[in-house]
C-alpha cells in the first residue's frame, strides 16, 4: 500500500499539500505503523516535512530508516528515490563523501529500471556531479538524457530541473544564448505555478545564480523579488528564503545599497545556519565582503572566520579584506590558491579581477597582465555588459 492510497496517513497527505509543515510533522510523529510499507512512507512524509523545517539532521534520520524499509521490501524505485534525496541532503550538509556513497546506492537500486521519473532525478544528480568536477560533456550527455526522459513520462518536474541543469552547463561551456534560453524556458513551469515546491525554488535559485554570474543583475533583482515573495507566502520555515535573500544581498551590494545588502545577508546567515551549511558559508562571505566596503574591518574578519570554520578554505573576498588590513602577501597567497581551485570560465571571471587587484599592490605587473588577458578572453566568449565593465575597469588598474 502506498501514501496515495493508504487512509491511515491521510491527515499527513493534507497537511502536505497545504505547505503546512509543521502540521505534517505532527500528524506523521503520531503514531508509528507495524506494516513496513506504510511505516515507510510516514517516515518519508515526516522527512519531506522535516526538511522544509530546516532540520536537516532529523530529516536525513527519518529518510535513512526510510531507505532501509524500502530497500529490505524490494521496493526499488522508492529506495532508489529515498538514496537521491540522501545525496542532496548530505551534498548540502557538505559531506561529499557520503553524498557520493548514497548516490551509488540509487544507481544500484534503479539499475535496469530506466523508464520512470526516480531514475530521471538519479541521472540529474549525476550530472551535478559531473558538472562539479568539470567534466562538462559528460554532465550535458546526463543532463539531455533526463530532459528527454521528462518529456517522455510528461513530468513537468523533472523536465524544467533537468532544463536548468542542463542551462547551467551550456552557460559553462560558453553558449549564453541557449543556457540562458533553457533557463528562461525551465522558469515558465514555475511562474505557471505546475511544479511541486521543491523543483519551484530549484528552478528560480538557479536562475538567480546564473543571471549573476553573467552580469544580468536587473534580471537577477527582479527573479529575485519574485522568489522572496513566493518563499515567504508558501514556504515560511523553509530553507528557500534563506538562500534567495543570498541572492538578493549580492543585487543589493551590486546598486550600492549596502547597508540594507547587509541586513539580508545578516538574516540569511541564521536562516541556513542549520539547514543549508554551503550557502550558509556564502552569506557569511557576503556579510564580510559588505562590511568591508563599508570600512567596517574587525566585523568583516567575524564574519569571513565563521564562513571560514564552516566551508573550510578561504574565498576571494577575504584576500581584499586583507589587502585592506595591508597584509598584501596574505592577500597573494589566499587570491592565488582560490584562483586555482577555479575552473568554470564564469567563476574564474568572477576573481581574476580580484586576482589583479592584488598582483597591483604586490608590484607583479606581469600576473596582472596575464590575468587581465585570461579575462578578456573570457569577456569575449559571453559579452554582456557588467563583464565588459569589469574587464575595463579591471584594465585600467593596470
Amino acid at each position: 500500500m502506498s501514501v496515495a492510497d493508504c487512509p491511515e496517513l491521510s491527515g499527513i497527505r493534507v497537511a502536505v499539500a497545504r505547505h503546512d509543515w509543521e502540521g505534517a510533522l505532527d500528524a506523521a510523529r503520531a503514531r508509528r505503523f507495524d506494516e513496513p510499507a506504510v511505516e515507510a512512507d510516514r517516515l518519508d512524509l515526516e522527512a519531506d516535512a522535516l526538511w522544509w523545517l530546516g532540520r536537516l539532521e532529523e530529516c536525513i534520520s527519518a529518510r535513512e530508516e526510510a531507505y532501509r524499509l524500502y530497500d529490505e521490501l524490494d521496493d526499488h524505485r522508492r529506495a532508489g528515490q529515498t538514496a537521491v534525496w540522501l545525496w542532496e541532503h548530505h551534498a548540502i550538509y557538505a559531506r561529499p563523501s557520503i553524498a557520493a556513497g548514497w548516490l551509488r546506492r540509487a544507481r544500484r537500486a534503479l539499475d535496469g529500471d530506466t523508464e520512470c521519473v526516480e531514475y530521471g532525478n538519479l541521472l540529474l544528480r549525476e550530472a551535478e556531479t559531473a558538472h562539479g568536477a568539470a567534466e562538462l560533456d559528460e554532465a550535458l550527455a546526463l543532463s539531455t538524457q533526463a530532459l528527454e526522459l521528462g518529456r517522455r513520462l510528461r513530468s513537468t518536474d523533472l523536465e524544467a530541473e533537468a532544463l536548468q541543469t542542463r542551462g547551467r552547463v551550456l552557460l559553462d561551456q560558453g553558449d549564453l544564448r541557449e543556457g540562458m534560453g533553457h533557463l528562461d524556458e525551465a522558469m515558465l513551469f514555475a511562474v505557471e505555478g505546475r511544479l511541486r515546491p521543491f523543483s519551484t525554488g530549484k528552478v528560480y535559485c538557479s536562475l538567480i545564480a546564473a543571471c549573476e554570474e553573467v552580469g544580468d543583475f536587473d534580471r537577477a533583482a527582479e527573479w529575485t523579488e519574485a522568489t522572496m515573495r513566493w518563499a515567504e507566502s508558501n514556504h515560511p520555515f523553509a530553507i528557500w528564503p534563506g538562500i534567495c535573500r543570498v541572492h538578493r544581498a549580492v543585487v543589493l551590494k551590486r546598486r550600492g545599497a549596502l547597508v540594507e545588502a547587509e541586513a539580508e545577508a545578516t538574516r540569511a546567515c541564521e536562516e541556513l545556519r542549520q539547514s543549508h551549511v554551503g550557502n550558509s558559508a556564502t552569506a557569511y562571505a557576503e556579510v564580510g565582503d559588505i562590511r568591508r566596503r563599508l570600512g567596517d574591518l574587525d566585523d568583516a574578519e567575524e564574519a569571513f572566520t565563521r564562513s571560514q570554520e564552516i566551508r573550510g578554505g578561504p574565498c576571494g573576498g577575504l584576500a581584499l579584506l586583507r589587502l585592506a588590513q595591508g597584509r598584501v602577501d596574505a592577500a597573494w597567497s589566499i587570491i592565488t590558491d582560490c584562483l586555482a581551485g577555479a575552473t568554470m570560465p564564469l567563476a574564474r571571471a568572477g576573481l581574476l579581477p580580484m586576482f589583479v587587484h592584488v598582483a597591483v599592490a604586490a608590484h607583479d605587473l606581469d600576473a596582472a597582465d596575464h590575468a587581465l588577458t585570461e579575462l578578456d578572453t573570457i569577456v569575449t566568449t559571453f559579452d554582456t555588459p557588467s563583464l565588459q565593465t569589469s574587464a575595463l575597469a579591471t584594465r585600467g588598474r593596470v
